[in-house]
């Protein structure tokens, strides 16, 4: 994967995480798969 994308999802993962606890438990899967 690239770098600059990986900066990218990793921050938009963190902020969605932020903003929604629900989020937290679905993100690291979404990553993963994306991966």
């Amino acid at each position: 994967m690239d770098f600059e994308l990986s900066v990218v999802l990793s921050f938009v993962a963190g902020l969605l995480s932020f903003l929604s606890p629900c989020v937290l438990a679905i993100a690291p899967a979404y990553i993963g798969y994306l991966s």
